[in-house]
């Protein structure tokens, strides 16, 4: 796998997927094939308890999808005469089934935001079970509507239901995204950290070892609540036991 594309490792049951580098730091197809892989293969991993995915260069989760690549489907578009292929599903860009994954997998997958997440970046961390954002002078939200554009990978939805449509709406139309803290206030992101990749870690690791002894086939509990459910309590039993 290309570096510059995407990178992973795995230690005490956490997996770390990094976007990008300093060299390349955006949305295309080859990184959603990639990052869609990734997950795929953590998400069927016994040994993988948490996804954590975080940016791989100073100062971005990730940048936007390519534009080139966006070119090429408008002028496909433009050419057939269509607004839209006839045969066309909704898709969330180059990222649909990476997004997807991150929904369904029964694991949480925490974005450890480390620098600017817009647009699409900011869609891709939604989907994401935990937001834990670095602090920083960096900005968090959808600016499209300061280009004429709506954000188009599902934000419109899923910001919605996260923090509700009153308080989403102002965030999708008015295009003003928000720094760290503001936009852990406004509920955006669950915590702000000065060091957000190994506070996420340090953090999961009482998470991890709760949801290994609950999977045991001896555990009452592991068989009679879902494993997405199951993991949000052990997350929360950790909270109060730190």
């Amino acid at each position: 796998m290309n570096a510059d594309i995407l990178t992973t490792r795995v230690a005490d049951g956490i997996a770390v997927i990094t976007l990008g580098s300093a060299r390349r730091i955006y949305f295309d197809e080859e990184m959603g094939d990639a990052l869609t892989e990734a997950l795929d293969g953590f998400a069927g991993d016994p040994s993988v308890r948490v996804v954590i995915v975080t940016g791989g260069a100073p100062g971005y989760f990730n940048r936007h999808f390519s534009i080139p690549a966006l070119i090429q489907i408008a002028e496909s578009l433009r050419a057939s005469g269509r607004q839209w292929p006839e045969n066309a599903t909704y898709n969330g860009g180059f990222f649909d089934k990476a997004m997807a994954l991150c929904e369904s997998m029964p694991k949480p997958v925490i974005a450890a935001i480390s620098g600017t997440a817009l647009a699409g970046a900011f869609e891709f961390a939604l989907s994401c079970d935990l937001r834990i954002a670095e602090d920083g002078d960096y900005l968090i939200g959808f600016p499209e509507a300061e280009l004429g554009l709506l954000p188009g990978a599902g934000g419109t939805q899923r910001l919605p239901r996260i923090i509700g449509t009153p308080a989403a709406l102002i965030h999708i139309l008015m295009g003003q995204p928000l720094n760290p803290r503001e936009a852990e206030r406004k509920g955006l992101v669950h915590e702000t950290s000065a060091a957000r990749l190994s506070i996420a870690r340090w953090r999961l690791r009482g998470a991890c070892r709760r949801i290994r002894r609950n999977r045991s086939p001896t555990s009452s509990v592991s068989s009679a609540t879902p494993p997405r459910r199951r993991w949000r309590r052990d997350w929360r039993l950790n909270e109060i036991s730190s």
